[in-house]
């Protein structure tokens, strides 16, 4: 058996106990490793320690209940193992960037943010290499053209925008057509938890002669940290959730602004070549301290 696959099974354990008072000791007896490996271990392997997975796991779903029901908040901090209101306030807060009572009160949390339940594909994905070691970069004011949509669940949706997009470009004037192309995601607020809008587009000098197929996305300077996908297109919410909810909760930044880059550049190859990379783009700015 694997790291993978043990550290696969101390999840399990987890998320099955996630309102119940264990402890990382109990689940290291629970796959047999002592505390000390187990802990070197699933650090290395799911990228988090395993008290920070249990907490943001315990947070996000209470999160999701605090939405979706009408339970008491001191109600749910017990369930999820906060000993107190005031305790599961300041964990919420360090993770949310707000008080339970703002989030429950219609205060939007970007949905990135959540701590998903880590996936057998997530870990084989997070250890394939460390092309997912990001590089700062900064970029001036960028000016999109292209066509949106709403991508309701997950990163479905994405495929058959590219199809469509690729298909509007034939039919442009030649100074419009590039090979290169963008994926911008834009989660604004007050959009659904699992909703995002979309855009495939070309970068262009200005937008006063926007061609009537096409809608404009402007974006003014920030400061990005790029991350390389490897692989399948259809894998790069894998990184995307690896990015989000992983290296950006450790990094000490913040999103600056709630959209991201994909850049299909020369180094795309298709959605179905696993030497294919697509650049991932997040602006990014210092985390404020007082979280």
């Amino acid at each position: 058996m694997t790291n993978v696959d043990t550290m696969l099974q101390a999840v399990d354990f987890i998320e099955g106990n996630l309102e119940e008072p264990i402890s990382v000791s109990d689940v290291a007896d629970a796959v047999g490793y002592s505390l000390y490996h187990f802990s070197r271990t699933f650090n290395a392997v799911v990228k988090h320690s395993p008290y920070d997975y249990i907490m943001r796991r315990r947070l996000s779903e209470s999160a999701r209940e605090l939405l979706t029901t009408k339970k008491k908040i001191i109600t749910i901090a017990l369930d999820y193992q906060f000993n107190n209101p005031e305790t599961y306030s300041r964990a919420f807060r360090r993770m949310f960037g707000m008080q339970p009572t703002q989030f429950r009160k219609g205060k939007t949390i970007n949905p990135l943010m959540f701590r998903s339940r880590i996936t057998y594909e997530q870990l084989l994905h997070i250890n394939k290499g460390d092309y997912l070691v990001p590089v700062l970069v900064e970029k001036p004011a960028l000016c999109f053209a292209g066509i949106a949509t709403t991508i309701v669940s997950s990163h479905e949706g994405k495929r058959e925008l590219q199809e469509r997009f690729l298909a509007i470009l034939d039919r442009l004037p030649d100074g419009m057509r590039t090979e290169h192309y963008y994926g911008i995601s834009i989660y604004p607020r007050g959009l659904d938890t699992q909703g995002f809008f979309y855009m495939n587009a070309v970068e262009v000098e200005r937008l006063d002669d926007l061609h009537p197929l096409l809608v404009a996305k402007p974006i003014p300077p920030l400061a990005y940290a790029r991350f390389i996908h490897k692989g399948l297109y259809s894998d790069v919410g894998l990184s995307s959730d690896y990015i989000y909810q992983t290296w950006l909760p450790k990094s000490g930044y913040e999103l600056s602004m709630p959209i991201e880059l994909e850049y299909f550049g020369p180094n795309y190859l298709g959605p179905h070549d696993e030497a294919s990379r697509v650049e991932i783009l997040i602006p990014i700015r210092r985390a404020e301290q007082t979280r």
